[in-house]
């Protein structure tokens, strides 16, 4: 998705430097296996941007990026425990290829090693990256409950899978040596990308295009909220336009900011991905978005 970029291969290299010195054990083969799971580095490709925007380097802000990485990581894996997951990005998953007591030592051992590589940087980053962190618990809790209105959808979102987005791009900022008002608006960028991003998710899951994932147990996303009381092609229109608004706000708020207008480009870009992929895939597939 993001080949063309030297940071997102600055990311993969060292994650697979990582996996190279991993223990030489079993828990390092569930591990491994975890990490060369394919993935869109979006996280961290938003905490490296956010940081070069204000002056920042790669190679100052990767092991904050790693740490994201990590973490995001060990969030699938257990994420796969709690819904017995049987497949995830088209092959099996952590938890069902290995079982779901290495699957939780995995994760766990994957939020350890991020803990060891954000402890380099200053306590205020620490502190954005520990309550990312704890967010995301809560959010995986909140999805475990049952949701019946958008709101009950949005606070577990928000949570779950939003935070580690916006934290990524304040982190960033951060380490780059933005001012307030620049971090808090890269903060909301990061926001509204992944709840945009969640809501698409969702709504390809939904329509059944994600052929690369599959559990046992189901969440109840937005989506299947509106379909109790909408038609089909009213539901899709309702969630379209809610991933736009998303992805405006978004890009409103990278515009609001300063910083290097070339490196913002490339957040953008991030935004404009993820509304053209999914409105192409659904386009074609129903053929009413």
């Amino acid at each position: 998705m993001f080949e063309g970029w030297d940071e997102y291969h600055l990311i993969n290299e060292e994650l697979k430097r990582l996996s190279g010195v991993l223990p030489n054990t079993e828990l390092g083969e569930v591990i491994n296996y975890a990490l060369s799971s394919p993935g869109k580095r979006m996280r961290p490709l938003i905490l490296i941007f956010s940081s070069e925007t204000f002056g920042g380097d790669a190679n100052q802000s990767i092991n904050a990026a790693l740490a994201v990485e990590l973490v995001h990581a060990a969030s699938l894996v257990h994420d796969d425990i709690l819904d017995e997951g049987i497949e995830r990005r088209g092959a099996p998953s952590t938890a069902h290829k290995y079982g779901a007591e290495a699957a939780l030592l995995c994760g766990d051992y994957l939020i350890s090693k991020s803990i060891g590589l954000i402890s380099g940087y200053s306590p205020p980053v620490i502190e954005v990256f520990s309550q990312a962190c704890m967010d995301m618990s809560e959010g995986e809790m909140l999805d475990l409950t049952s949701r019946s209105s958008p709101s009950d959808y949005y606070a577990c979102i928000n949570k779950k899978t939003a935070s580690i987005q916006a934290a990524s791009a304040k982190i960033g900022c951060m380490i780059g040596g933005a001012g307030d008002e620049d971090v808090g608006l890269f903060k909301s960028y990061g926001m509204h990308l992944g709840l945009a991003y969640q809501i698409a998710d969702d709504l390809t899951e939904f329509l059944g295009i994600d052929e690369g994932k599959l559990s046992q147990k189901s969440s109840v996303t937005l989506p299947v909220i509106y379909r109790k009381n909408h038609s089909l092609e009213d539901t899709l229109k309702l969630c379209a336009e809610v991933i736009r608004d998303h992805c405006s706000s978004a890009k409103k708020a990278l515009s609001a900011a300063g910083g290097d207008s070339v490196i913002k480009a490339r957040l953008g870009c991030i935004v404009d991905k993820i509304n053209v992929e999914w409105e192409d895939e659904c386009r074609l597939l129903k053929n009413l978005c």
